[in-house]
């Protein structure tokens, strides 16, 4: 028998992410994936603000980066008939940080980041951090009783079974989750919408490209089109070789398989260029799914990323849902399993991440469904509509007609600019659980889209604001002085109780808490003003920020018992005794 602390099942972005969070703690971590290899294929690849801070924190940032494209440049969605044609209906700049709510949300930038690229990345972390990968090893069954969980895998190259015993089991395991399935977590939504076929390619189409940099192309065809939602996705991984094209399917429709050469047929169909020689390089199909669990956990089992919650491309959640997942819980585990915490710690992870994984999934969803209006409003979903490329005349029309067809693709494009630009949706989440001490306190509203901008808030079970900051004299932000596994108190002027508090605190839990007083003459300074912009707290008020970056608990100013009010905070974080 093998024994470990975790075992993870899954080696996508979410176990990955888990391994490295957990090994770096000193967990002892087996993750194993019953693939001979990571993903081949870019898969998901939109990679957001947050998770770049994951990264950031894990020290991989920069090779993170050095492995991306920014999208800066190919900042567009473009919706046209066909590459070759004209005939283009509009036009989004979304995906690159052009206001500065959302330049000054994070110290990091979202990016293209391809799961073919990524993974390898998270891999030699994960290895180089202690944690043990295991490839072609298949989980085939597990058991749990109150002191941990039994599981036999299978070595898929000798047929061998293994009975691994752990404290504790994550399925991060994808869409078709065996441990999913195993726990009978619940799930709510409509399921199955329909079904895609994805053929990744080489070829050099920048001559009709590189003028209009955009990262995805929509190629807009009539809804009755082969069966199809009459739609097609091109999308940009490198410009302008390295190509994604997506053919979506009705739920009622069967996705065909295609061979090598008539792959190459579609392209050039849809793209409208016979004469372009693209190399293929696979060719897969997948369902369209919208579902979410109401619950991620059963005892000493946890679920993450596609196995809770599966969305539809639209936003590109999918992938950095998963990996917050991961960052969510590894502390949380490492804390309990080191009896630094009280198991009613590790509740909290349904409590703040199913809420997540419901808002992402639905705006997904509805960011997919916005493809109708504009289809409808170009005429393309007319089954009666005439034959040819007559639309963008219908659309130019001086008449009552072409007036309705422009303000329904105005419409269109200003309601989808949530797809593109959901900054607040990715940072704005406020955690209500175990591991939050609100005391009632709620963000301050600030009369702005909550999807569409990030709100800088230190209300408990938010998300740390950043703020550019000089420690020793160098920039840095305030998310650079948390996380790292610990909890860190930040205070200021006035504050040296809660600094004290702090170190008795830590002394008495056996923890490590960072403390930081900002402020002149200290050794953070806030030269910009920033951090006493977004405080929200008096200089000798606290805050107790979590490994995660998420704010546990506040104070507003100082405290008559400074050292009994943090050890009663910490005691209900940690599920302890003060």
């Amino acid at each position: 028998m093998i024994e470990t602390d975790v075992l993870i099942v899954g080696c996508g972005p979410a176990g990955l992410t888990a391994a490295i969070g957990l090994a770096r703690e000193g967990v002892r971590v087996i993750a194993i994936t019953k693939y001979a290899q990571l993903a081949p294929t870019a898969r998901a690849h939109c990679t957001n603000q947050r998770s770049f801070e994951i990264f950031r924190d894990f020290g991989i940032e920069a090779q993170a980066m050095a492995s991306a494209t920014p999208y800066t440049e190919m900042p567009n969605f473009t919706y046209l008939r066909s590459l070759s044609s004209d005939v283009e209906f509009a036009r989004l700049k979304g995906l690159q940080l052009d206001d500065e709510d959302n330049l000054n949300a994070s110290p990091c930038t979202i990016a293209d980041l391809p799961q073919n690229l990524l993974e390898p990345i998270l891999l030699t972390a994960a290895t180089q951090q202690g944690a043990q990968v295991r490839f072609q090893t298949e989980l085939t069954t597990f058991d749990q009783n109150e002191t941990g969980v039994t599981a036999v895998v299978r070595d898929l190259l000798t047929g061998q079974d293994l009975t691994i015993r752990a404290r504790y089991l994550i399925g991060a395991d994808g869409g078709n989750s065996s441990v999913a399935k195993a726990l009978e977590l619940p799930f709510d939504g409509p399921g199955r919408l329909g079904g895609s076929l994805s053929i990744h390619f080489d070829c050099d189409l920048s001559e009709y490209t590189a003028y209009r940099p955009s990262h995805i192309f929509y190629i807009l065809r009539s809804s009755t089109d082969k069966g199809g939602p009459g739609l097609g996705l091109l999308i940009c991984f490198r410009p302008w070789n390295t190509w994604q094209f997506i053919k979506g399917y009705t739920a009622g429709q069967e996705t065909p398989h295609l061979t090598t050469t008539e792959a190459v047929d579609v392209i050039r169909d849809y793209l409208g260029i016979p004469e372009i020689e693209p190399k293929v390089t696979s060719i897969g199909k997948w369902d369209l799914n919208s579902l979410c669990a109401s619950l991620y956990q059963r005892g000493r089992v946890f679920c993450m990323g596609d196995a809770v919650h599966r969305h539809v491309p639209s936003n590109g959640l999918g992938s950095n849902c998963a990996m917050q997942d991961a960052y969510n819980l590894a502390w949380k585990l490492a804390l309990v399993l080191r009896d630094h915490a009280g198991a009613g710690l590790l509740e909290s992870y349904s409590q703040e991440r199913v809420p997540v994984g419901q808002q992402y999934v639905a705006r997904a969803t509805k960011s997919m469904q916005l493809h109708r209006p504009l289809l409808e409003a170009i005429g393309l979903a007319d089954p009666n509509r005439p034959e040819g490329d007559g639309d963008l005349a219908r659309i130019a029309a001086n008449s009552t007609d072409g007036a309705a067809r422009r303000r329904g693709i105005q419409e269109t494009m200003h309601a989808k600019i949530h797809e593109v630009r959901a900054r607040g949706l990715e940072l704005n989440h406020v955690y209500q659980s175990v591991a939050v001490i609100d005391e009632r306190q709620q963000p301050k509203d600030t009369g702005r889209d909550l999807e569409l901008y990030a709100r800088a808030t230190t209300c408990p079970g938010a998300h740390l604001p950043h703020a550019w900051v000089q420690r020793s004299g160098h920039e840095v932000s305030t998310l650079d002085l948390v996380g790292q596994g610990r909890f860190t108190l930040l205070t200021g002027i006035g504050g040296d109780e809660w600094i004290g508090a702090a170190k008795a605190v830590a002394e008495r839990f056996g923890l490590n808490i960072a403390a930081v007083k900002i402020g002149p003459g200290c050794e953070v300074t806030d030269l910009h003003h920033e951090w006493a912009e977004r405080r929200e707290i008096a200089e000798n008020g606290c805050l107790l920020v979590r490994p995660d970056a998420h704010i546990a608990w506040r104070r507003m100013s100082t405290d008559t018992d400074p050292e009994g009010a943090l050890t009663d905070a910490v005691a209900r974080i940690l599920d302890r005794q003060a």
